[in-house]
């Protein structure tokens, strides 16, 4: 939903200093429904097969957004210890979460700001990486994922190629083996800095 994180983009501060989060709920559904519909009629089919979970985080500067619809997990590195930010909305029961596309949508929303300050990189996963990635029972994300998030922030933009062929090392077939679901995976790290 590359449509979602342009909007989280274009309107980050906006967003960040607005009291009217109900509000804000509301624009980022029906942006992202619109282009549901888009979608749709370019592929021949109805909206409701286009249903989709949405996370995403935006930083700028020391502040984050972060915006969750349905399953899979949000969680963030700061100052060296791993935390959630947004678990997964499935209370438990597999394969039944809120889709964009669902009614409740805006209702089951999480929209959470931030500061980011002490924050090394965000780690956005898919209910098939949540399998792997993510303890149902503890609420809490393996260690895998602070070695992820260090990994790219500490090769820098140069070393993109190398550091996605060490997470595909690091993983290996864990995230494939471990469940019959997408397995997304996204991080947005900041590039360490030598002391």
């Amino acid at each position: 939903m590359r449509e979602g994180c342009r909007l989280l983009a274009e309107r980050f501060h906006e967003f960040d200093s607005r009291d009217d989060g109900a509000q804000i709920k509301r624009e980022i559904i029906d942006e992202l429904r619109q282009q549901l519909h888009k979608t749709a009629r370019r592929q021949r089919c109805e909206v409701r097969d286009l249903a989709s979970t949405f996370l995403a985080v935006a930083v700028s500067g020391d502040r984050f957004i972060a915006v969750h619809v349905g399953d899979g997990v949000i969680g963030y590195l700061k100052a060296g210890a791993l935390k959630v930010v947004s678990a997964p909305d499935n209370v438990g029961i597999a394969n039944q979460t809120t889709f964009v596309t669902s009614e409740a949508a805006v209702a089951s929303m999480r929209l959470l700001r931030g500061s980011a300050t002490d924050v090394s990189g965000f780690i956005l996963m898919s209910d098939g990486a949540e399998t792997s990635l993510y303890n149902q029972k503890t609420q809490q994300l393996a260690t895998a994922c602070r070695k992820i998030i260090n990994l790219l922030g500490a090769g820098g933009a140069l070393s993109v190629p190398v550091s996605r062929l060490q997470i595909r090392r690091l993983l290996g077939g864990v995230l494939r083996n471990g469940t019959k679901d997408d397995c997304g995976l996204a991080v947005l790290a900041r590039e360490l800095r030598a002391a």
